[in-house]
């Protein structure tokens, strides 16, 4: 029997009630230093970041010593119900009531949302879970970091190659709002750069669970290529549905993005495809080291890429914090810009300042058979690692407008 990827509604519970509240207002320099962590607890990202979102943020925070300066660390955790309003709200309250760093932000929406409150209370805001370039395009700003994936790399890297290997001719399916939409712009550029294009794009609400009629005109339109540009289990539910459609037998099927999880519900449905992800938990020594120790927090689950972004991130930030003495993010910023660092997520990592993308390698991997499978949870095989320079926007073709 397969190993379930399902959070037990006690698990979850938990984790989400292990979040600290704040304490009364205190002299800045002594009280906690909070982490709020906005993201998906209880839809349809929740099991690619969500409790194990949870559990990676808090074991950053406790193998860093749960202290900084001094001062004791607090993870906050916020479920944002994929409502840019909502998210907005929560980190409006979270800065105000002394957070210094919001994390995650699993849905591109509330990640726009939370980039424009930490623009406004000059706060720092690392986005993990989100994947719209427009964070650091169009709504690109001084407090705000992307550090995992972005939608540019997802396109240059899978819609590329699908088209310059035939997959000339396009029908989208994609989710209707931030996320989607620059999803598909990214795609129809990549596309485009091989001599392809997209004749047309449904826009499905998110958290769609009927694709019958979205299949039905994606198969009368014989294109070369079905463009699943959706994410968790939107993914999930439309692949099965191409699959039960039969467009698997008429058409490639190119997945934008997909996760551990997503291949975790549905095995034999994602079983030979080629995506892109920006790390693997069996990629080398060290993250299955820290993949191992995950897992014993996790009931044997498996971490995704964003879930190691998010203990990437915090013990990054927390670094930043030690070594400047403080949690300032005009000053963290100054730090952090240009600076390079490795660790068992980021190879060859950048934070780039010209426009706030964080670098590191890319990886594009196939999604195994069970019968190839040697290990629980063990899908991917790695055949290409993307450097850097090649992974993310050229600095040189960067579109964010900087003002800071």
């Amino acid at each position: 029997m397969r190993p379930s990827r399902a959070i037990p509604a006690a698990l979850a519970l938990a984790l989400l009630s292990s979040s600290v509240a704040a304490p009364p207002a205190r002299a800045a320099d002594s009280g906690p230093i909070k982490i709020a962590l906005i993201t998906d607890m209880s839809g349809v990202y929740a099991s690619l970041a969500g409790p194990g979102a949870v559990a990676a943020t808090n074991m950053a925070v406790e193998d860093f010593g749960g202290k900084v300066l001094g001062r004791q660390i607090v993870v906050d955790v916020v479920d944002h119900r994929n409502q840019g309003p909502l998210a907005a709200e929560k980190a409006r309250e979270e800065f105000d009531g002394g957070a210094d760093l919001a994390l995650d932000m699993t849905n591109s929406g509330t990640a726009l949302a939370v980039a424009a409150v930490a623009k406004e209370k000059h706060k720092l805001a690392i986005v993990t879970g989100a994947a719209t370039a427009a964070l650091t395009g169009a709504n690109c700003n001084k407090y705000t970091y992307h550090y995992a994936y972005d939608t540019y790399a997802l396109a240059h890297s899978t819609g590329a190659n699908i088209a310059a290997a035939g997959g000339k001719t396009w029908y989208g399916i994609v989710p209707n709002y931030a996320f989607g939409t620059q999803m598909l712009a990214d795609f129809t550029e990549a596309v485009k750069s091989k001599g392809g294009s997209f004749i047309h794009a449904d826009l499905m609400p998110l958290g769609t669970t009927d694709f019958s009629s979205y299949m039905i005109a994606a198969k009368n339109a014989h294109p070369d290529v079905l463009g699943l540009l959706n994410a968790g289990a939107d993914t999930v539910n439309s692949m099965k549905a191409a699959k039960q459609f039969g467009l698997d037998k008429q058409m490639k099927i190119a997945v934008g993005l997909l996760f551990l999880s997503d291949v975790d519900a549905l095995p034999e449905v994602f079983a030979g495809s080629r995506i892109t992800t920006s790390w693997y938990w069996d990629e080398d020594k060290a993250a299955r080291a820290w993949a191992d120790r995950y897992a014993k927090r996790m009931n044997g689950l498996r971490p995704t890429d964003i879930q190691a972004a998010d203990y990437s991130a915090t013990w990054q930030w927390l670094s930043a914090v030690k070594a400047t003495g403080t949690t300032d993010a005009d000053t963290i910023v100054k730090y952090l810009d240009g600076r390079q660092f490795n660790d068992f997520y980021a190879h060859a990592g950048e934070w780039r300042a010209r426009d706030h993308r964080v670098l590191h390698d890319m990886y594009v991997v196939d999604v195994l058979p069970q019968s190839e499978v040697k290990l629980p949870h063990a899908w991917f095989k790695i055949v290409q690692v993307i450097p850097p320079s090649r992974a993310f926007r050229p600095e040189s073709q960067s579109t964010c407008n900087k003002d800071w």
